[in-house]
């Protein structure tokens, strides 16, 4: 696989992610939590909207750098899957056992998948 497509396809979902997380997060909120505190769901939207900039930031390098050299595609894709395994294991063990948290598999479905297509585009990579 062309890591010009691997790239584009990270940057990509990383920009719609920041772009929900900026634009959705007001509504999405009350549904990530076991909670009816005005309080915890503001927490939730304020640091959602902390990390807006920073996934933005992660899709831009992606697609703005997806016609690098072979050998630098393959370091920021190496670099996204880095960051992406702590993140499934912030998910997994640390979300999924927070009884605040309304956390199911199916919140990251979408991510998963991409990490999967950026596991593949690293080890096919040409």
């Amino acid at each position: 696989m062309k890591t010009k497509i691997s790239l584009s396809i990270v940057g990509v979902f990383n920009i719609l992610m920041s772009l929900i997380m900026a634009f959705a997060i007001k509504s999405m909120a009350p549904t990530m939590l076991n909670s009816n505190s005005q309080e915890t769901i503001r927490m939730v939207e304020v640091m959602h909207y902390g990390l807006f900039p920073a996934i933005l930031i992660v899709g831009l390098i992606c697609l703005l750098c997806r016609n690098a050299p072979l050998e630098i595609a393959k370091k920021i894709l190496l670099s996204y899957l880095i960051g992406t395994s702590i993140l499934m294991y912030m998910f997994f063990v640390v979300f999924a056992n927070e009884p605040l948290m309304n956390f199911g598999i199916s919140m990251v479905i979408p991510d998963i998948v991409v990490y999967l297509l950026a596991i593949f585009g690293y080890f096919k990579a040409k």
